[in-house]
């Protein structure tokens, strides 16, 4: 009768099918998405299968059904979590909230149902690949998880950093299996593990390979395991001593993060020391952070981001490069310097063979060094790092030029210096090579004007740190061709970094839009407004470094030299022009508007500034970024508001919280932070 009934259900994201063990084996496979997410419609009739084991007599023990094994075969992973397009959807709408209560509820409730379920029949969440947010909370409501084996498969519960929280049953049951502190580590940062760390800190029940993966399903079904047992201390945690240990990871919080500003992390804090993770117990809790602007902002920033992903699929050079028609295999990056260098390693990590050419065989040799230190902190496995490694070819003389691909300069900024390595690279490189210059402030036009076709040139601009900063620049010049401006977009995407399209003019768009934010950070300076409260005043705000700070860490004389170039009529501030008068560029020489030592900045001022001090001069230090980035749009250069947003947060880490700067100033009349 149960699986009479199972069959009978109109499925449409999942595929049932019960083997010769007699195991249900429950495929989730959302009907023409290329990702599963768990969307209205996938609850739904998760809800359905449900039903029917409810309604089945539990004397007749699920008609012989020994277990449940929920899987995906997509190649993507098992689930990216719930359609957060729903929340997006939602939270453009006056009943915004009433419906998101409904969302999380019923998700809630579905879990708890799936739970109920695991009591009386064995059931496994079988995981490969990505499994985030919701369908993480799934596999939590199983009474197994196992992982697959591999770099692909990673677990997360990243609701916080959309301004949500894991309402599905996650803020309950991810600390009842690994414990309040390295659960709260994870729920409050959305911080993602791999599955062997997933293994460790007990996360996952069994680490199987892949090959493997259905036979330990029925051996766990078979046979059972004992679980970790949790430590005293963390029963402690979970049970009498909850509230000392709410008040301890609270405090830690506040050092960090300013709760007016991101209210979801301590909304997820309160919810499970309050109430168990329960949403439904206290919808005040919902409320102060869905109904705050930050979650309507965050959410923006996503759709952004999902922009920005997205934009390679326009092209139809998208589709050759998958067929096979246009090879993206090669990469040569000429220049072995920090920019260079971490750009070929990053090109390694993502399976691409790199070439990589200086004049210097030390600094090839840095770059090796570099890369082996950066692979064995990403990856635990001496294979994994050999064969990434093996990926970095050294090339003095440049061979690699006549065979690759995609070939990125990324030499000195200067001019006359770039002119002459395009040169030589275009009496060597084939007809359908795409030609990039990572230059962060020269024109386009002003370097391919060497070049007999200025058409192949592209400028590719990385931002440093190439590991952490997510954009890249892709510059088009009046005479850039459009197939090798798109062959671009493909190639950001490969390597999994967000392409932003700006048309060619000085500083493009982050640093053009960063200078006037420095320059009136220095001018402040000038004033006699000490640095530290400068830097204060702009983290309060929400940026994630103060404008001084970075001014030391990129260089006070890198710095000059792109004032000069993007403020050409200006005259520079006083204080950056003795400084580097001086050779204090900041950290690389241990001086500049700090002192630094070992690496550290030493703070020799106090600040006394009080709240409504410190946001003056923080709105008034922003401004020019402001008006900058509302200028390049007009001018053309950036397409639209959205993507001048978006690559300014990006490219700039501006506090994402307020939606990007034309957003935010949009919105300032009736937003207050």
């Amino acid at each position: 009768m149960l699986i009479k009934k199972l069959k009978s259900i109109e499925l449409k994201n999942w595929k049932l099918q019960v083997d010769t063990d007699n195991i249900l084996w429950l495929e989730l496979n959302c009907l023409g998405k290329s990702t599963n997410i768990l969307s209205e419609q996938v609850r739904l009739e998760l809800g359905n299968i449900l039903k029917c084991f409810e309604e089945t007599s539990s004397t007749n023990l699920f008609e012989g059904l020994n277990g449940v094994v929920f899987f995906s075969t997509k190649t993507t992973g098992f689930s990216a979590g719930a359609d957060v397009n729903e929340f997006v959807n939602l939270s453009k709408n006056n009943n915004w909230l009433e419906k998101s209560r409904l969302i999380v509820s019923d998700g809630w409730f579905l879990y708890n149902r799936l739970e109920e379920l695991s009591t009386k029949i064995p059931t496994i969440a079988l995981v490969e690949g990505f499994c985030f947010g919701g369908a993480l909370e799934l596999a939590l409501s199983c009474r197994y998880i196992i992982g697959i084996k591999d770099n692909k498969t990673n677990f997360a519960l990243p609701e916080v950093q959309l301004g949500i929280y894991p309402g599905w049953g996650g803020i309950k049951r991810l600390p009842e299996r690994i414990g309040p502190k390295t659960a709260m580590n994870l729920m409050l940062t959305g911080k993602f593990v791999n599955s062997k760390r997933a293994k460790s800190i007990g996360l996952i029940d069994v680490l199987a390979e892949k090959r493997v993966a259905k036979e330990a399903c029925k051996r766990l079904i078979d046979k059972g395991y004992k679980k970790n047992t949790m430590s005293f201390f963390d029963k402690l945690l979970l049970g009498p001593l909850k509230p000392l240990s709410h008040f301890l990871i609270r405090k830690q919080l506040e050092k960090k993060i300013i709760k007016d500003q991101y209210p979801a992390p301590f909304g997820i804090l309160k919810l499970w020391a309050k109430h168990n993770g329960d949403p439904t117990r206290d919808l005040s809790i919902h409320d102060e952070m869905l109904g705050s602007q930050t979650a309507r902002n965050l959410l923006r920033v996503y759709l952004l981001r999902e922009k920005l992903k997205n934009i390679h699929k326009k092209s139809t050079i998208s589709d050759d490069v998958n067929s096979g028609k246009v090879h993206l295999n090669h990469i040569h990056v000429i220049g072995a310097g920090t920019m260079g260098g971490d750009i070929a390693i990053w090109c390694a990590m993502h399976n691409l063979r790199v070439t990589i050419q200086d004049t210097s065989n030390k600094q090839i040799g840095k770059v090796l060094n570099n890369a082996s230190l950066a692979l064995k902190r990403k990856f635990s496995s001496p294979y994994d790092q050999r064969k990434i490694l093996d990926n970095i070819i050294p090339d003095c003389d440049g061979h690699g030029i006549k065979k690759a691909d995609v070939i990125i300069e990324a030499a000195t900024e200067n001019l006359a210096v770039k002119k002459s390595i395009f040169k030589f690279i275009e009496r060597k490189a084939r007809d359908t090579a795409l030609l990039c210059t990572n230059t962060s402030s020269i024109k386009i036009e002003d370097i391919s004007s060497c070049l007999n076709d200025p058409s192949r040139l592209v400028g590719v601009h990385f931002f440093n740190p190439v590991f952490k900063m997510p954009l890249v620049e892709i510059i088009e010049s009046k005479k850039t061709d459009k197939n090798f401006f798109s062959y671009a977009f493909v190639f950001a995407h490969k390597i999994k970094k967000l392409p932003l399209p700006v048309k060619s003019s000085p500083g493009f768009l982050v640093n053009a839009v960063l200078m006037p934010y420095l320059d009136n950070a220095m001018r402040s300076i000038d004033s006699g407004i000490k640095p530290e409260e400068v830097d204060f005043a702009m983290k309060s705000w929400g940026m994630p470094m103060g404008p001084i700070e970075l001014v030391d860490i990129v260089g006070l004389d890198i710095v000059l030299a792109v004032g000069k170039l993007t403020t050409a009529d200006e005259s520079m501030p006083s204080c950056l022009t003795a400084l580097t008068a001086k050779n204090h560029f900041g950290k690389k020489s241990g001086e500049g508007f700090y002192k630094w030592k070992k690496g550290q900045k030493v703070l020799k001022n106090k600040v006394s500034l009080s709240k409504e001090e410190t946001n003056n001069l923080a709105e008034n230090l922003i401004q020019p970024l402001i008006v900058r980035t509302r200028q390049l749009v007009e001018e053309g250069i950036v397409d639209d508001e959205d993507l001048a947003d978006a690559g300014v947060i990006f490219g700039t880490g501006f506090a994402p919280f307020r939606g990007g700067p034309l957003h935010s100033q949009h919105s300032y009349e009736t937003t207050e932070y």
